[in-house]
């Protein structure tokens, strides 16, 4: 893409080599040419959007913010209506700058995993569990594609999206996903705490199918004994003689 669309005079072929630029690692060109493009042509949604990400990955989060907000103001639906996510994760970033151990004791969105399977606000719009999930994988799914461990936003996205997955679905996947907070850099003791916390309820589920299941079994046993000795069950051929004999 950089070498087909790096002489293009196209507006939407320059755009998409801006992109191509992001990818490449070259934040400051991209920068340089989106903002050329926004001059050009203000007001177009891809540009704020890309230029809101190249800046950030530039490390100019406060720029970034700006353009990220801009972007959801000109295209709210934008990215499958998830860019609400990628304006939080810049702030908390901006946070970190004022207070390098922010995350130590915060998280990008301040979930408390013993509230993630009810509605959550987040300036001022309401989201149900399911919907905050699938809004940090979708933008986890572009995140991780540029950054790279330890990140200490990205960590927490994943601390998160544990949470919500713990509340709404499987804990062996929340497990899954503790673990890579870990390997982003989330603090290990709060990943420890939680994965023990979830080792304990899968240990009692399994509990819980162990009695379930032998219930089950001494149900479909007694079924069993109740039909062989009212003669419509038989074990072999010698009983079926018997009865066939008695009838």
């Amino acid at each position: 893409m950089e070498s087909a669309l790096a002489l293009s005079t196209n507006f939407n072929e320059r755009s998409d080599y801006a992109v191509s630029l992001v990818y490449l690692g070259k934040f400051k060109e991209a920068v340089e040419l989106l903002r050329t493009l926004e001059r050009e042509r203000p007001g177009t949604y891809f540009v704020a959007a890309n230029l809101g990400t190249a800046l950030e990955l530039l490390g100019n989060n406060e720029e970034a913010l700006h353009w990220i907000r801009e972007g959801i103001r000109r295209n709210p639906q934008s990215h499958e209506g998830t860019e609400w996510l990628h304006a939080k994760i810049i702030e908390a970033k901006l946070a970190q700058e004022k207070a390098p151990d922010y995350f130590k004791s915060h998280s990008v969105l301040e979930l408390d995993p013993n509230e993630a399977s009810k509605p959550m606000t987040f300036d001022g719009q309401t989201f149900s569990p399911k919907e905050v999930g699938e809004a940090i994988k979708y933008q986890l799914q572009e995140r991780l594609q540029f950054v790279k461990p330890p990140d200490p936003a990205v960590a927490s996205l994943l601390f998160d999206y544990a949470a919500i997955e713990a509340a709404t679905n499987i804990l062996e996947s929340a497990e899954g996903l503790l673990k890579m907070a870990a390997e982003y850099g989330y603090p290990a003791d709060r990943v420890q705490a939680q994965i023990k916390l979830y080792d304990g309820k899968i240990a009692a589920r399994r509990t819980r199918q162990d009695v379930l299941y032998g219930l089950l079994a001494l149900t479909a046993i007694g079924v069993l004994v109740i039909l062989y000795r009212t003669g419509i069950f038989v074990l072999s051929s010698k009983d079926l003689r018997k009865r066939n004999a008695g009838s």
